[in-house]
């Protein structure tokens, strides 16, 4: 797993903790894996269609069931902002067309890539109609799933498993880790966001939104600082002043990075819910989320929300969330109902049912 993300982290963890419970399980990302010896094959993330349509054709030629987690966002609103195809600075990446109508290059390059779209959209479906087991992150995922795809049927064949964090691996303490992070010569309260740098998890809008509020400290964790955007944010973060940068961390340290972060913001166009903002949660931080993605079944009224394209929006709350009291309401859910262990036994639960159901039909 060369670029490391949520959907890696989801199926490490799932792995880890199938283990514990007793299940005999073996990771892969070959294209057409072995498939000798094992009773069910457990998928991750639809979005990557392109090569997992060639692993489940594989594994449903070879006979065995399939259980699917799509890990799926509706992008679609993402496609249609300009803020977000061309996030730099206007001047240096907006075409002339651009500078006609802000709309036209959005909708010139939905146009070039329609085809390819709509081809890994087919693909997506294909994969979703070949699982015997579905296992969204949330309901919301799954309406989306049902919807967008025209396939009320997935619903029948759905068991709906959280996203979860390791709360043991969270609170590892080591010296050398603590001592690691202290060089990096932090504040001692600050305004966290862990993840990628990429235009959609909005790290150069929240720079902007807090431009004037250089007296709150703003501190990036996460790859992708030597990208075009990476290189852009850094300059904004310059510009603005108490604003630090941290390449990606060992994901065992973060949890130092939490330790001081008074507010975690992540004002992202796309998450299923973010398993930073439910790590940072547990460390004490006042939790700042969009309104994309399944952010009620996870954060309910314990986090607050905003418009992660209205910088007014991202300011407003975050100064909230930074003037107010820590909370612990949404960590204390965290450690009882959003942990590995439980996504485990939920993800065996479905495996077993499952299971069941191809046995009653070989007898049938």
């Amino acid at each position: 797993m060369e670029k490391w993300g949520g959907d890696s982290t989801q199926v490490i963890k799932t792995g880890k903790y199938l283990k514990l419970l007793g299940v005999s399980v073996e990771i892969s990302s070959d294209l057409i894996p072995d498939l000798k010896g094992f009773d069910l094959i457990h998928v991750f993330n639809i979005q990557t269609s392109k090569t997992g349509i060639q692993q489940m054709r594989h594994i449903k030629d070879y006979g065995i069931p399939v259980a699917l987690s799509p890990i799926y966002w509706d992008l679609r609103n993402i496609d249609r902002m300009a803020a977000y195809i061309y996030p730099y600075g206007e001047k240096k990446i907006v075409s002339i067309l651009g500078h006609i109508h802000p709309l036209i290059p959005v909708m010139a390059r939905r146009i070039v890539k329609y085809p390819i779209r709509q081809q890994l959209w087919k693909w997506s479906k294909s994969m979703l109609e070949m699982a015997d087991l579905l296992l969204p992150n949330s309901y919301a995922e799954l309406e989306v799933l049902a919807l967008l795809f025209n396939a009320p049927h997935l619903r029948a064949k759905t068991m709906i498993v959280p996203n979860s964090v390791d709360i043991e691996e969270m609170f590892n303490e080591s010296n050398i880790a603590c001592e690691q992070v202290k060089s990096f010569g932090l504040p001692e309260e600050y305004v966290l966001e862990v993840g990628r740098i990429e235009p959609a998890k909005g790290q150069s809008t929240l720079i902007k939104a807090l431009k004037q509020d250089k007296d709150i400290p703003l501190v990036f964790v996460g790859r992708g600082l030597n990208t075009s955007y990476g290189k852009y944010c850094v300059k904004l973060g310059k510009d603005r002043g108490n604003t630090y940068f941290i390449d990606e961390v060992p994901h065992d340290l973060l949890s130092y990075f939490y330790r001081g972060a008074r507010v975690h913001a992540l004002p992202s166009l796309r998450e299923s819910p973010g398993l930073v903002t439910l790590e940072a949660a547990v460390f004490g931080a006042n939790c700042v989320v969009s309104y994309h993605g399944p952010v009620n079944e996870y954060f309910g009224t314990a986090a607050w929300y905003c418009n992660p394209l209205d910088t007014e929006s991202i300011r407003s709350t975050i100064l909230e969330a930074w003037n107010a009291s820590r909370t612990y309401e949404l960590g204390d859910r965290v450690r009882k109902e959003f942990t590995w262990e439980n996504t485990a036994k939920s993800t065996l639960a479905g495996y077993e049912q499952l299971l069941s159901k191809q046995t009653k039909r070989l007898f049938e």
